[in-house]
């Protein structure tokens, strides 16, 4: 088994974090275990200090995905797992992803259904996961799970991509697909969340998950998402024209040829986004 680093974010879960760190204790090949404070106000980081583990800290909260990328920066080993501090993961389920992580770039610790997940939130899951696996064009089993093991150099080439907040698994998960890398989900449960209460709420975050799915979708299938407003342009320019002449007489209006010409400028946008996109994708796989 190849050697691996554990990096935990966490933001005020001084009554959790101890005993998610003495449960996991030194799994087999576990070289480091990399706790990443995001400024928390509590005794997080004093509970840390007491165990055997690296702490690094934010001055101020910057998200989720921020400590992430802040603990997997400082990592020193060939694969990376990323482990949340709520109590919800299980060690046994930690060690059946590294057993199978040196055959793939990223190891997905997939939940088939969370029970103590409230119905908005599932719902708001599901319908971002419809998106997930229609932009991937394959069924992602877990794109938002918390527990995951990286190949590290993966992760760090696709840095430049990812999001500060709770967006980055589902960002890192499609990135990987689209990138062209191994990608494998490995069945876990999840025991109920310890702590304090998640700071994802559903109508408070919908904005911010319509952004992603749109950045997603602008980011690696561009004309999938200029082409629809552009192809409705024209036909309304077409059926503008063909209903004035029925109406009224033969005859084009400016009206008629911007509308068209505003969906062949939409339509020319999507292509230069979409080579922009493949020449990055090439040069990352380079």
């Amino acid at each position: 088994m190849a050697d691996y680093s554990i990096v935990i974010p966490v933001y005020n879960e001084e009554n959790v974090i101890g005993g998610v760190l003495d449960e996991l204790g030194k799994p087999p090949g576990c070289r480091e275990i990399i706790v990443v404070d995001d400024g928390s106000t509590d005794r997080t980081a004093e509970r840390v200090r007491c165990r055997k583990a690296t702490l690094l800290s934010h001055p101020r909260n910057r998200g989720y995905g921020a400590a992430l990328k802040t603990g997997v920066r400082s990592v020193s080993t060939e694969y990376v797992v990323f482990f949340d501090a709520d109590g919800q993961h299980r060690l046994k389920d930690l060690l059946c992803l590294t057993e199978v992580m040196e055959s793939s770039d990223l190891v997905i610790g997939a939940r088939n259904r969370d029970p103590f997940e409230d119905g908005w939130r599932r719902l708001g899951r599901k319908i971002l996961g419809a998106f997930v696996n229609w932009l991937v064009r394959e069924k992602v089993p877990d794109f938002n799970s918390g527990l995951r093991a990286f190949r590290t150099e993966a992760f760090r080439s696709c840095l430049h991509l990812f999001p500060d907040g709770f967006s980055l698994s589902t960002t890192s998960t499609v990135a990987l697909y689209k990138m062209g890398y191994r990608v494998r989900a490995v069945p876990i449960e999840v025991n109920p969340r310890s702590g304090r209460r998640s700071s994802v709420r559903i109508f408070r975050d919908s904005l911010n998950v319509l952004m992603l799915i749109v950045n997603l979708t602008v980011l690696f299938e561009p004309l999938r998402f200029f082409l629809p407003p552009a192809l409705f342009s024209m036909a309304a320019s077409v059926i503008y024209f063909a209903l004035y002449c029925l109406w009224v007489r033969v005859h084009v209006t400016a009206s008629m040829v911007l509308l068209f010409i505003t969906g062949l400028l939409i339509f020319f946008l999507g292509v230069v986004c979409e080579q922009i996109s493949s020449v990055r994708r090439e040069l990352n796989r380079r």
